[in-house]
């Protein structure tokens, strides 16, 4: 935290009361400003970062909401595998640029790795 007010007091310090030597602004000063400015923008972009990876939590969420899309797998350009959970059972979505397919019903929602169904589904449509 001392860090982040040294940091941003560094323009201040930059303007401070010139020297007699120094009556106009000149390169260091400049340079300093510029500094603090790029590096309260880029911490700022940081924390918006930092923010949208966690998904926004303090914000209220959807009341009632039946249908959670769990994960999805990119395949390519325009087609991915969507996990859906609608009511307590899985769905597995095949979703391309101009259909959504269900390729299989997990049956009951288990919070386990989206990769272990998978493959279990791949295994079990095989056999």
């Amino acid at each position: 935290m001392r860090i982040i007010t040294a940091l941003l007091l560094i323009p201040a310090i930059a303007q401070a009361a010139p020297s007699a030597e120094m009556a106009s602004p000149g390169l260091l000063g400049s340079s300093l400003r510029l500094l603090a400015g790029l590096l309260l923008v880029v911490g700022f972009l940081l924390l918006l970062y930092a923010l949208s990876r966690r998904g926004l939590a303090w914000l209220p969420k959807a009341k009632g909401s039946l249908i959670q899309v769990r994960e999805m797998r990119p395949l390519g350009p325009k087609k991915s595998l969507c996990l859906v959970e609608v009511r307590g059972r899985e769905l597995l979505l095949g979703i391309g640029a101009d259909r959504i397919e269900m390729l299989k019903d997990l049956g009951e929602a288990t919070r386990g790795e989206f990769e272990a169904q998978l493959q279990a589904g791949i295994r079990e449509s095989r056999s």
